[in-house]
């Protein structure tokens, strides 16, 4: 190894709410790569290669006290965050893995170098038709969460209306494909003009700039009059709200995720009004989260499908790349505050 110094992106403080910053994070050199003779049995030392920015991870830094998320998910002062990652096995004490070996943690901490368990890892094959960082984007965490939403949750039928939000985003942009794939009429909603002719580049037949509307109940209806059946819901709050009143009977709304929440004062959020109007429908409402179906029979069909239908040109996958460990926590910042445009990833 070249490093003498072990790069890591600490969390120094928890910001406000409503405030996305870089300044509760510091760039701390201090530390040396680990020893690799230093390893125990059943450790690898793991160079990260890439680490994925996600939501979560603001949610995970709100100050004790906030409403959000329990202790035990929290992120302690003092130390990196962690999230999902791909490195390579530089070192390794395991019977399970060998040096070179490609690998997915899904508590990779930001930092060049980690000492880790060989039972926190996932081996990943290397082959030159998945390039390494496939695993955190359209082989990975977004795309298996978007099929399982469309699939598991959604259950589409030939001719349905999809509605997704945040369309260009990680998940959003696969959920709008695997839409078209089944057959559905869709509708994305994004946030600028680029990233609404993008969508529309992906397949969707309609696209709504939520930022250029004042109703987004009624930009809803004029996209799709004949109603929603479902809904891919990325972003909770207000645009929830709206889509609620437009579902048809026994619609399905996938609670993917609630990004305009995340960072949000809960005492200042007026809350979601119109559940009311899903009773008499018979709507289902189900959130998915990946990680319970991680190495079940539906990641494995999820991997074959998925990595056929990009074979084949009919998934394509956006990314937006950041160089460096120190862009970390810009990335994240832009994430919330849609200066992202794709799948944000930084490569180390």
């Amino acid at each position: 190894m070249e490093d003498t110094f072990n790069t890591r992106v600490v969390l120094q403080a928890y910001p406000p709410k409503d405030v996305h910053t870089t300044s509760c994070f510091t760039i701390d050199r201090s530390q040396p790569v680990p020893d690799a003779s230093a390893l125990q049995l059943g450790q690898v030392l793991v160079k990260t290669e890439a680490l994925s920015i996600d939501p979560h991870h603001r949610l995970y830094i709100d100050a004790p006290g906030e409403s959000g998320p329990g202790e035990e998910f929290r992120y302690p002062l003092g130390q990196p965050i962690f999230g999902i990652g791909v490195g390579t096995v530089v070192a390794s004490r395991s019977d399970s893995y060998s040096i070179g070996d490609w690998v997915r943690g899904d508590e990779l901490p930001w930092q060049a170098y980690t000492v880790i368990s060989d039972q926190a890892l996932t081996k990943l094959p290397k082959t030159t038709s998945a390039p390494l960082l496939d695993h955190i984007g359209v082989l990975g965490m977004p795309a298996f969460t978007a099929y399982l939403g469309i699939v598991t949750v959604g259950r589409p039928k030939r001719g349905e209306t999809l509605l997704v939000s945040a369309a260009s985003g990680a998940v959003g942009q696969i959920a709008v494909q695997l839409g078209k794939v089944n057959g559905l009429r869709v509708v994305g909603v994004a946030g600028s003009d680029d990233k609404v002719e993008h969508i529309k580049h992906l397949g969707a037949d309609a696209v709504i700039n939520y930022k250029a509307c004042e109703d987004y109940a009624r930009a809803i209806n004029q996209a799709a009059p004949e109603g929603i059946d479902i809904y891919f819901d990325n972003v909770g709050g207000e645009f929830l709200d709206a889509a609620l009143l437009n579902l048809n009977r026994h619609a399905r709304v996938v609670i993917c995720g609630s990004i305009s929440t995340y960072a949000a004062d809960k005492s200042k959020i007026a809350g979601v009004k119109n559940l009311d109007t899903t009773i008499v429908k018979e709507v289902t409402l189900q959130s998915i989260y990946y990680q319970p179906h991680l190495g079940t029979l539906v990641e494995a069909d999820f991997l074959e499908e998925m990595a056929q239908m990009v074979a084949c040109g009919q998934i394509e996958f956006k990314t937006d790349e950041r160089i460096g460990l120190e862009s970390a926590p810009q990335a994240l910042v832009d994430l919330f505050t849609g200066r992202n445009f794709g799948k944000l990833i930084v490569r180390l």
